[in-house]
Parts: structure tokens; sequence; C-alpha cells
């Protein structure tokens, strides 16, 4: 927004309000160059870690509603309730890369664990709040879908609905089981 432009909510019915209201934070996202250096040096500087990091590529991915793979390299620590992700892409078309190459390695989005992820995205079209990209990854038996909204211009950040499912079954998973798992994913790694 430029100086003296004025911010207009959209109007929008209660019921859509409601089922956009947001949970607790949950996620940083940051895109970087190099997730591995990036990682190793928050976690040489400032104590952040343990981090897990692996290669993932998305299936049923659009990106500005076209349809795309993107693959890339993921570093995650738990921070308290935080959880701090580290986005690396390597190859095919993406919000990310868009980022890195617009303005630079930084904090790329806010992200919040969600159980309805499709009835938000209903209650965005109804908004008029447009979907950047989404798309779904597969770590073992969980399933990870997001959806990155158009956001940038309220802000100046994207913010992420994120939803892990096991099975067929949408989970939110507490601060703490999530610090384990990124724990065991390092163990894992070493």
């Amino acid at each position: 927004m430029t100086n003296g432009q004025s911010l207009h909510a959209p109007q929008v019915s209660g019921a859509v309000r409601k089922r956009l209201r947001l949970p607790a934070t949950s996620q940083l996202g940051f895109v970087v160059r190099d997730t591995d250096e990036t990682a190793r040096y928050y976690e040489q500087v400032f104590g952040l870690g343990p981090w897990s990091i692996m290669d993932g590529e998305t299936t049923d991915c659009t990106n500005r509603g076209e349809p795309t793979t993107i693959r890339g390299k993921i570093g995650v620590a738990q921070v308290g309730a935080v959880q701090f992700e580290l986005i690396q892409i390597l190859e095919g078309e993406s919000i990310h890369s868009e980022f890195l190459q617009e303005r630079g390695e930084g904090l790329h989005h806010v992200g919040f664990h969600v159980r309805d992820l499709e009835a938000r995205l209903e209650a965005c079209k109804e908004a008029g709040i447009e979907v950047l990209q989404k798309g779904t990854i597969k770590q073992g038996p969980i399933t990870i879908s997001y959806a990155y909204l158009d956001t940038v211009s309220i802000g100046g950040v994207v913010f992420e609905y994120i939803q892990y499912s096991l099975g067929p079954v949408p989970v939110v998973f507490p601060p703490l089981l999530m610090k384990g798992l990124s724990r065991l994913g390092a163990k894992a790694m070493k």
C-alpha cells in the first residue's frame, strides 16, 4: 500500500468471518538459499534446534492457479509453541522462488495449523481472498495440505493454512509433540 491509500476490509458476513478466524500462530516460514547452512547457523548462534531437514515434493499443487510440481528442501525446528520452517526451492515455479528473486531471503509467511482447510478456503473465496499456492506433501504416514493466501498487500506477509492428516483424519499436533517429532527427525538424519 502506498502512502495515502486507505485499507478497506471486504464486507463479509459474520458466518464467513467466523470461519476465517485464525487460531494461534503455529509457524514462521523463511525462504532461504541453503536450508542446511541456515539451520546450522541458527543452531550454533541462537541455539535453535534440533532441525529436522527433509527433501520433499508437492502433489496436487497449483501456483497462481496453474498446476506445478515443486521440489524443495525443508528444515523445521520447534521453538516453544512456534515451528520455524526453512524453505529452499530446488525445482519448480513457486511463490517462494518469486520471493527469493524479488526480496531475497527472509520471513515469507505466518502459518496457522487448522483441521478444516477446505472450509476455510471456501470462506476465503467468499471474502475475496485469493489462494496464491496450494498443495500436498506426504511425509511417511502424515499428509500435509497447505494453502498460501494473498494477504501481502494488507500486512506485507503471506498467511498460510496448514492441515496435517493421519490417513483421512485431520489432526493438530500440540507443540510438545511437534518438538518431539523434530527431535526424532533430527536423530534419524544423523
